[in-house]
């Protein structure tokens, strides 16, 4: 009688020389995974940028979107643009894209430190919050529907 084959279990391994070719193999997996569940992302990638008057980024905000949904990645404001309405337009335009593109809700996430009550003016709806990373501050995850 044969011997039955016993599974393996899989060794883990930190990737340091091959972290990156590790990294593309893991996303381009998971991508094949989603989009045969789920369909197409359509996935896109979009940097809007504020600029001075000599042409200086003073802030940006970097948009990711797939299938029904948008994410905004990161926004950022040079203290110079900052409370002079730089922020707002940067995320009207994100919402306008999103919306062009056939998003139907806009998501993100700060820190208590960063940004939470902007955003509560711009009608994002916190729907999570994380304590204690960095110590003493939070974690807040926001949705806005389109």
């Amino acid at each position: 009688m044969a011997a039955k084959p016993t599974k393996r279990k899989a060794g883990i391994v930190a990737e340091r020389s091959n972290a990156r070719d590790a990294s593309r193999l893991l996303w381009r997996g998971l991508a094949r995974f989603n989009q045969k569940t789920a369909g197409k992302y359509h996935y896109r990638r979009t940097v809007l940028t504020a600029r001075s008057d000599s042409g200086r980024i003073v802030g940006g905000l970097i948009l990711q979107s797939w299938w029904k949904e948008s994410y905004i990645e990161l926004l950022w404001l040079s203290e110079r643009a900052r409370r002079h309405g730089v922020g707002s337009e940067l995320v009207a335009e994100a919402e306008r894209r999103a919306r062009r593109r056939g998003s139907k809700l806009l998501h993100l996430n700060t820190y208590s430190f960063q940004a939470p009550r902007f955003y509560e003016k711009l009608g994002f709806r916190c729907c999570g919050r994380m304590s204690g990373s960095p110590k003493g501050e939070s974690r807040y995850f926001y949705v806005k529907r389109l």
